[in-house]
């Protein structure tokens, strides 16, 4: 008799105690799913800002380069600008190297292949206006490819010339914080210019010129993205020339410009997020 009220107690215990346990099973399985995004109770829970490697920051931002000119320009006359009363030609053949035979827009295009490859390893999304030297697009146009694209970046390719050959060094060129069409981007493009001209010239040892401001340039007045035309160097000036024509030189010189690249968007995302 004893034995048999000892297990029938057991029993009465045990019971309540298997309830509980189900029941805190019950809550962690069940109920635990409803607060996987809510941040362990702080919120939101929000995607991090923070990069852990350049290839996984790069990897969003689109670059559109333009390899300035082309084989045969184009005579006919296009709007400066929007809207503008002011015609230029749709394009120009560009400068010739006479030591080094090469013309400009042939120079522009090895620049601008090995600079998408480069740019492609360092993990942006690259976008040529021209692959090729046997083409016929005009300034608005190669602009409309960037704004087609919602570029984060528009970077013209050329190089210059001078009727005094001892002229030599790089520059950049973009608008003016007073430009009719597009002063909104000017401080992005102005930022563009000083890091791609910095890069440059402390990769190739050129000569360092000047940012220059203005609003002449219809390739740049008809983009609305931020803009820059780099000025590799004067293919007028023998040693210049010589230069830029060699492979090794050309290697430093697209180094340059992606490093330029890369400090752009290092410290321009605060104000890209302003205009955008």
């Amino acid at each position: 008799m004893k034995r048999f009220i000892f297990h029938k107690m057991r029993a009465i215990l045990i019971i309540p105690l298997l309830f509980v346990a189900f029941s805190m099973t019950y809550i962690k399985v069940f109920a635990a799913p409803q607060n996987i995004n809510d941040n362990h109770g702080l919120g939101t829970k929000t995607e991090s800002k923070i990069y852990p490697d350049n290839k996984q920051k790069t990897n969003e931002y689109i670059i559109v380069l333009d390899p300035g000119h082309q084989s045969k320009g184009i005579s006919e006359k296009e709007p400066n600008g929007p809207g503008s009363t002011v015609m230029k030609a749709k394009v120009t053949g560009g400068t010739y190297g006479k030591t080094s035979g090469l013309y400009e827009y042939q120079l522009n295009l090895l620049i601008g292949l090995q600079l998408k490859d480069e740019l492609e390893n360092r993990g942006y999304t690259v976008i040529m206006t021209r692959d090729s030297n046997d083409v016929s697009i005009s300034n608005v146009e190669r602009a409309q490819v960037a704004n087609d694209a919602n570029a984060d970046a528009f970077i013209r390719i050329h190089a210059n010339g001078a009727e005094d050959t001892s002229v030599n060094g790089a520059m950049t060129i973009c608008q003016t914080a007073s430009n009719l069409y597009n002063s909104s981007y000017y401080s992005l493009s102005r930022m563009l210019s000083d890091c791609i001209l910095d890069s440059y010239v402390l990769c190739t040892g050129f000569k360092k010129q000047k940012v220059w401001e203005t609003d002449t340039m219809t390739g740049i007045n008809w983009a609305n993205v931020p803009s820059t035309i780099i000025e590799l160097g004067y293919m007028s000036n023998p040693d210049e020339d010589k230069k830029m024509a060699s492979e090794e030189c050309q290697k430093l010189m697209v180094k340059g410009i992606a490093d330029g690249i890369d400090s752009f968007f290092t410290s321009s995302d605060d104000k890209r997020e302003e205009i955008h």
